[in-house]
């Protein structure tokens, strides 16, 4: 199986094991990415703890811990101090070095350890919650959780750390005892209450358990999941599939799944029904829903879910059935419907040699049981929103607003959750990144626009016959996603406060135009609703404020704009402009040039760029 990498990879790259000099570079664009987007007096020699040299160049503090589980909690553990920790990965190297991120209590840090065993070397810089913040995105679905108590070993004088973990490693137990020296290490008994020693066992290793989560009974080693493009990752699926036709005579499960608009459906799901044919079924997990009377129910009993979350589902009634259709038994599966939030009847499914099962919780452990093939389609949370967002006001006529709400107060963070955490169940990983210069098309909406380095007098326009419209003070705020590079993508994504309205607007890559032409959404966002965007888009990249005075001539907008442009803090005069834009898809080129024409600015000093890329 060969393993799909992609080059020059950027900050949040999951692909794991990384290579070791691919680590490095990580560590080197870690480097760049703190220098440039965390330039402020508390991050000074932050910079440090993203050294791309490797640690035999440097000597490192040493870190000498051992590991065990904890057989017998002690009595009153709630009364030893402890603190809620959470922590994650950026990048993970396959000889094991790693840079974490760690919330504990009120503070925040950035550590680098390297080595394996009971002595590793550690180097860990606090910093800022804001810093914490705009990294903490690369860490997705290489996370965990949990309650570090501090216990004092009255017999040797050595504090114990003893970890509770929760989330999906809920129920495991550990305790680290950091020592001075390995001689101090190697002479140290361990009181009664600590059971096994698993120092030396990989797959107790933090790192490893938040990338694939508590270790199977049996002891299997670890074995990364393989991460395919979408094209190549659906052919290795199909591979997998037909291996595991040829080795059983009964039905093969094939479970699918991925976050909200991740594409598990038409880009997956639909086309391996249509490469198996008739030997294929699609059983899609929506049919599953409990519905509103059980949600209602559950609600009296102060038990409130919502529909983004597994106890929403039958997923019992799915695994016993799956396990029927496999023992060759036809199953009565529900028709749920979404209008009318109930199963509505149910359909006889026959077994086949193929069966889909597609869903956001398709890998979930009690699901997962039954598959034979099991597939994770990932794309970040930039695409996920994106593609919702397009895919629900065709669909279902909502407004933006509403699904942008909904998206980051819900979809987020049950995904973060419920979903994501999913993965590790997964045989194999198919990438589905949004692309925008394919998908910002489907908006429909496109805005063309022309700018020029002039000032134009208003009695003159008069004259010509433009209609001034009114004057405005605009600031825009430029962000980035945490899992993504606008400024790579060619992409921008801005709220724009004009008096007492907030503008969220998205624009695609630019298409091929004498004029800036760009596929183009926009709509008015409450202020809860930008706090959870920012949430979710959390690094402000820049701002620019104009002063814009607003006309209309032959159809056609313009603009007369006094532009300041604030980056890192400083202010820079860009001086002043006339925009003029259309959204008018068939006829906005003749416009323009009509338009320029008229105002006697030279075309060929047109300037495609927006304020934000001056």
């Amino acid at each position: 199986m060969v393993e799909q990498r992609t080059e020059n990879p950027r900050v949040g790259s999951s692909i794991l094991p990384l290579g070791t000099n691919r680590f490095h570079n990580i560590c080197a664009n870690l480097n760049f990415y703190h220098n440039t987007h965390m330039n402020s007096p508390e991050s000074i020699g932050q910079d440090k703890i993203f050294s791309a040299e490797r640690p035999e160049e440097k000597e490192q503090p040493k870190e000498i811990e051992k590991k065990f589980f904890v057989e017998v909690l002690p009595e009153n553990l709630e009364h030893f101090p402890h603190d809620e920790v959470v922590q994650g990965y950026v990048a993970i190297a396959e000889d094991g070095t790693e840079v974490r991120l760690r919330k504990k209590g009120d503070k925040y840090f950035q550590t680098v350890k390297s080595g394996g065993g009971k002595s590793r070397s550690e180097s860990e810089v606090e910093i800022t919650k804001e810093q914490f913040n705009v990294l903490w995105g690369t860490t997705a679905g290489k996370r965990l959780e949990k309650t570090r108590y501090k216990i004092n070993d009255a017999t040797t004088g050595l504090l114990i750390e003893l970890d509770v973990y929760g989330g999906d490693l809920t129920g495991l137990v550990t305790a680290e005892i950091e020592f001075e020296s390995e001689d101090a290490s190697d002479k140290y008994v361990a009181p009664t209450w600590l059971g096994k020693e698993i120092t030396e066992d990989k797959r107790y290793k933090n790192q490893n358990l938040a990338l694939h989560g508590i270790p199977s009974k049996e002891g299997k080693d670890i074995v990364n999941i393989p991460e395919y493009d979408l094209e190549a990752g659906l052919n290795e699926l199909t591979s997998l599939i037909r291996e595991k036709l040829s080795q059983q005579d009964g039905p093969v499960v094939v479970e699918v799944a991925g976050g909200s608009a991740s594409g598990k459906t038409s880009e997956v799901a639909e086309k391996l029904k249509k490469i198996f044919g008739g030997e294929a079924l699609i059983l899609s997990m929506d049919n599953y829903y409990r519905g509103r009377t059980f949600m209602d129910n559950e609600a009296e009993k102060g038990n409130v879910l919502n529909w983004d979350q597994p106890e929403a589902l039958n997923l019992e009634l799915l695994q016993e059935q799956l396990g029927s259709l496999k023992e060759g038994q036809q199953i009565e599966m529900p028709i749920y419907s979404f209008k009318a939030s109930e199963a509505t009847g149910t359909e006889v499914i026959k077994p086949c040699r193929v069966i889909i099962v597609e869903g956001l919780f398709a890998l979930n452990d009690i699901v997962a049981k039954e598959g034979d093939v099991k597939a994770f389609v990932d794309i970040g949370t930039h695409g996920r929103i994106l593609r919702r967002m397009l895919r629900d006001v065709e669909r279902t006529g909502q407004k933006p607003s509403d699904i942008m709400k909904y998206f980051s107060e819900v979809v987020e963070p049950m995904h973060e959750k419920y979903v994501q955490s999913t993965k590790k169940n997964a045989d194999i990983v198919l990438k589905n990144e949004y692309s925008p210069a394919v998908e910002a098309q489907r908006s429909g909406l496109h805005e063309v626009q022309l700018k020029f380095k002039a000032e134009l007098d208003s009695e003159n326009l008069r004259r010509l016959g433009a209609e001034r419209l009114g004057s405005v003070e605009q600031v825009d705020y430029y962000y980035n996603p945490k899992d993504r590079n606008l400024v790579e993508t060619d992409e921008i994504l801005r709220i724009r406060d004009e008096g007492d309205h907030k503008i969220l607007t998205y624009k695609g890559p630019r298409v091929k135009s004498e004029y800036r032409k760009r596929p183009k959404f926009e709509f008015e966002v409450d202020g809860e609703t930008e706090e959870k965007f920012l949430s979710i888009y959390g690094e402000q990249i820049k701002s620019i404020r104009k002063e814009r005075i607003l006309y209309q001539m032959s159809g056609v907008a313009f603009s007369v704009d006094s532009v300041i442009k604030i980056e890192n803090g400083i202010e820079t005069n860009l001086g002043k402009f006339v925009e003029i834009r259309s959204t008018d898809k068939e006829k906005s080129d003749d416009k323009i040039k009509e338009l320029v024409s008229k105002l006697s600015l030279p075309m060929s000093e047109g300037i495609k760029k927006s304020y934000f890329e001056m």
